[in-house]
């Protein structure tokens, strides 16, 4: 990418910041305004609802008073003005004791959700500030998240040292979830979810490899058949897989019975329960990668079996120097797999 438009991508970060650094003090100074009818003849102020939060953390009228450096009769009276306002009791009195009562407690929770969000503002601006490149949030299913996604990170790294990186793994509603709410920057699934406001682009198509337990009568096998598998103990795909339709296929157009054993959603959980030694799975290459020094063999598998992943970014993503060099790095590392379906091998990621 042109050392231009990635100061220029920078420039416009820094003015982000500046612009969520303003946002956080208006909202802050005008939030608690929006909460109460206009009928009211006053309306409660900051002072007044930070009083009583600081009671609230801190146990007591004298502790709130030394955390906002003010006198106690000072916290007395904002509680009092506050209460006043609102038209509800906050707290009990009772033998010098202060104790929230009920609608003071549910007013508290409503105060601490729309201070939770005002800081995660100031945090993304500090974070801004600090690293000028700011943060990539990226979400991944497992299969991607569990080794390949880190060892992406670790490339990414090299050319974005200062650039603070978020992974989250989930499943693929999970993850689409994420992205419909702008939770996350990119997001990598294996079965795509139509939802308002997220794009998806295809990512990979590649072919199954068998997994067969150390020491398994077929790891000698330059290849493996569905009827090879005739009658072994089979750990398969959960059907909220796609992938799992197309391996009951194969079998079954194939006339073979398989004794299933266990189920699971994640390829990586079939690899773990192989290593075991309770039965042959075929899983995605990518987990594979991940077991290569374990004592699974792998072998290409015949007819081939395709698993899909693609790339999923919300409609309003914009050229972002973060997203398309994450996702440049990820594409390259899924060169050697997509080659794949050319040779015939079972490659090893470029990041290993």
């Amino acid at each position: 990418m042109p050392e231009s438009r990635v100061v220029a991508a920078m420039m416009g970060r820094t003015d982000i910041a500046k612009s969520i650094v303003s946002a956080a003090h208006l909202v802050k100074s005008q939030f608690f305004d929006l909460l109460f009818t206009s009928d009211m003849r006053r309306r409660m102020n900051l002072r007044q609802v930070d009083a009583f939060r600081t009671i609230m953390l801190r146990g007591s009228m004298t502790a709130a008073a030394q955390e906002l450096h003010t006198s106690q009769p000072s916290i007395s009276r904002l509680i009092a003005e506050l209460e006043a306002e609102i038209d509800l009791k906050l707290f009990d009195r009772k033998a010098g004791r202060l104790r929230p009562t009920q609608e003071g407690l549910a007013f508290y929770r409503e105060v601490e959700r729309s201070f939770t969000g005002l800081e995660n503002l100031s945090y993304a601006a500090r974070d801004i500030r600090a690293f000028g490149t700011g943060r990539l949030r990226i979400a991944a299913m497992p299969v991607m998240a569990l080794g390949f996604i880190p060892r992406c990170i670790r490339r990414f790294k090299e050319q974005f040292p200062k650039a603070i990186v978020s992974l989250q793994m989930g499943n693929d509603g999970t993850v689409t979830r994420w992205m419909s709410s702008s939770y996350c920057d990119i997001g990598f699934i294996a079965n795509v979810i139509d939802i308002p406001l997220v794009e998806h682009r295809p990512l990979y198509a590649i072919p199954g490899v068998c997994a067969l337990p150390p020491g398994h009568r077929l790891a000698e096998q330059d290849v493996v058949t569905a009827k090879d598998l005739d009658g072994e103990p089979f750990i398969s795909l959960s059907l909220e897989d796609g992938a799992r339709i197309r391996v009951d296929r194969v079998f079954e157009d194939a006339g073979v019975r398989r004794q299933l054993t266990v189920e699971t959603p994640f390829s990586a959980a079939i690899c773990a329960l192989v290593e075991q030694g309770i039965g042959v799975g075929i899983v995605n290459p990518i987990a594979a990668d991940d077991y290569r020094r374990s004592g699974i063999s792998f072998r290409p598998f015949e007819p081939q079996v395709m698993f899909h992943g693609h790339a999923m970014f919300p409609s309003h993503h914009r050229e972002d120097p973060l997203v398309d060099g994450f996702l440049a790095i990820v594409r390259d590392d899924l060169a050697v797999y997509n080659a794949k379906a050319l040779h015939g091998s079972i490659p090893a990621s470029k990041s290993s």
